[in-house]
């Protein structure tokens, strides 16, 4: 937002991703302004890819989003006796380093889809094609990045033009629906002018899978849509204001683009839950074939041997993986598999709350793939320094498989019942076992992040149905269709409107955990605040790791948390700007 130079980071770094497809294939270098670049297609295509390299940075999808910014909720805690400075262990501050660098990288983002929208049609030589379908995307970039300050911060800058000169900086909040409106038109402008899903990831007559889901679609960007609005829906909860005559529209809005995607038969749901994220790990895009994986931020290379990579950090920072780290020994550091499952810090635990809601519902597939299900067994370290050995795993009470006694070759064992008591495990969504590029960094992964899944749509529209109609057959086709997929073979019927507005908050904690959502679905259904509190008592129920119980202070936000501090950084340089209240 301050910055007076046209820098695009992708401009400035050597990055010609080769592990992730198509999409990141190749990346522009040099020093570039409006007035000397945009001549041709190519450069139109290569300024676009630093409009989408936001997506892709540590502080944003790549680890710092889902963890320290959107992960403060009732279904994890961070897993360290020490708080971080951070929304995730409710000591945040106005001079918080993630907060200042999110607001960074978001108008970063923006200011990069104003350039590109200034110069996309300075060459008319470029086919009007080629020319609108980048506009569109840089439309809709430009409109997701202001959706997430609203979504953090309310009423924000607002500006539509790139940033020129040192002069006029000081920019006022513009109220937040205001922004709304714009970026609503925009999106919809964009929509029907982006690529359809089934050209950017093409699914043979075999039912194999090609492309890559890097780029928004058509139908990721009605989803998106439907969650924009489900959003402005609930914003009267967090300004403790009524809800307006508008709110039954937002609904009816929120709807229609998630039925759009629904009647479009371009996406499904995955046959199995694990492979929606093993195929993240693994560098594969939909392979079963059915599009459930709508939008995400790619992430590529291992910083060893290519100097071609992106800066994610999922899986190590947020997700499932050894705590002995093998990069660097000779013996294990070009394995994959069990023999390697890369290092991971796992910051990111799972509550009680959430083992207790899979248990309930007896939701065993989903549970024992987003809950950690075992621990890696340890031989005895060769010498001082080198890293233990992985040799097999040992599984928590119940969560063994039936029938499997082997892993690549290493035996699978049970706890004792001891061991099995405590239930608080590691948010185990994102695994780095599975990782297949070789050797592995103890720090970077190639693991994309899910931003937009086909569940996400159907539970969208099925609360918007209900909200609008109660619990119709639409209603309850939707949400079934995900409970069925979990292996909840009974479907939901009979339900009051209430019943089922709480089943649809459970069905979306169990299936999209660890994704970023459930903050903002605490928000906008006005129950974060008593949710969270709900949390300090819960870390003393029987199952809670003892050890963990340190956890009941992250919980203790107070009723400002629903927005973000605006970044010191900020204040300091922008004189029209003001603070959020209670910060």
């Amino acid at each position: 937002m301050k910055t007076i130079k046209y820098i695009i980071l992708s401009l400035f770094l050597v990055v010609s991703i080769t592990s992730c497809s198509d999409f990141l294939d190749k990346e522009p270098n040099g020093e570039l302004t409006p007035e000397t670049y945009f001549n041709n297609e190519n450069e139109l295509n290569s300024f676009l890819l630093g409009v989408y390299s936001p997506l892709m940075q540590e502080f944003f999808y790549g680890s710092y989003y889902p963890l320290y910014i959107a992960g403060g909720d009732d279904l994890t805690f961070y897993q360290r006796s020490t708080a971080y400075t951070s929304i995730l262990c409710a000591n945040a501050n106005s001079g918080t380093a993630d907060i200042t660098t999110f607001w960074r990288v978001l108008y970063e983002g923006i200011n990069r889809a104003n350039m590109l929208l200034e110069g996309a049609d300075k060459n008319p030589e470029i086919s009007s094609t080629a020319r609108e379908k980048v506009k569109a995307q840089a439309l809709f970039l430009r409109s997701f990045y202001y959706f997430h300050l609203i979504q953090g911060w309310g009423d924000v800058p607002f500006k539509l033009e790139s940033t020129k000169s040192v002069e006029g900086l000081s920019i006022p909040r513009t109220n937040k629906q205001v922004i709304y409106d714009q970026i609503i038109t925009d999106i919809e402008t964009a929509i029907p002018l982006l690529s359809r899903a089934d050209e950017l990831n093409p699914i043979s007559a075999e039912g194999k899978s090609t492309g890559h889901m890097g780029t928004i679609s058509q139908t990721a960007a009605q989803g998106i849509l439907a969650r924009i609005y489900l959003f402005r829906a609930g914003e009267h909860y967090r300004d403790n204001l009524p809800a307006d005559a508008n709110v039954p529209k937002y609904f009816e809005r929120a709807k229609h683009w998630a039925e759009q995607v629904k009647l479009s038969k371009l996406h499904d749901l995955t046959p199995s839950y694990s492979r929606v994220f093993l195929d993240l790990s693994e560098d594969k895009y939909n392979s079963s074939g059915m599009r459930e994986s709508m939008w995400e931020a790619e992430e590529a290379g291992n910083r060893v041997n290519s100097p071609n990579y992106s800066a994610g950090r999922i899986g190590n920072t947020i997700g499932f993986g050894s705590t002995q780290d093998y990069s660097a020994s000779d013996t294990y550091k070009n394995e994959i598999g069990m023999k390697n499952p890369g290092y991971s810090y796992r910051f990111a635990y799972a509550s009680l709350k959430l083992y207790e809601m899979y248990e309930k519902a007896k939701d065993t597939e989903r549970g024992n793939w987003n809950i950690a299900p075992y621990e890696y067994n340890y031989g005895t370290s060769p010498g001082a320094g080198q890293p233990a050995p992985v040799i097999g795993r040992i599984y928590y009470d119940g969560k063994r498989p039936d029938g499997l006694t082997s892993v690549d070759g290493m035996p699978c064992t049970d706890y004792t019942a001891t061991q099995s008591v405590n239930k608080t495990r590691c948010a185990a969504k994102y695994r780095r076992e599975h990782e297949v590029v070789a050797p592995k960094n103890k720090n970077y992964t190639p693991i994309n992040f899910p931003i937009l899944r086909y569940s996400d749509v159907l539970l969208m529209l099925a609360e918007a149905e209900n909200e609008i109609n109660g619990p119709t057959t639409l209603a309850y086709e939707c949400i079934n269709e995900v409970r069925d997929r979990a292996g909840l073979k009974t479907p939901l019927s009979g339900l009051s409107p209430e019943e089922f507005r709480d089943a649809v908050k459970d069905e979306r904690a169990m299936e999209l955990c660890f994704e970023g959502l459930r903050r903002w679905d605490l928000i906008r259904w006005g129950e974060f605040y008593s949710k969270m509190q709900d949390m300090v008592n819960y870390t003393s129920r029987e199952g809670w790791n003892s050890g963990h119980r340190y956890a009941a202070n992250y919980y203790k936000v107070t009723p400002n948390y629903v927005y973000f501090p605006i970044p010191d950084w900020e204040i300091s340089t922008n004189k029209a700007i003001t603070q959020n209240t209670g910060w």
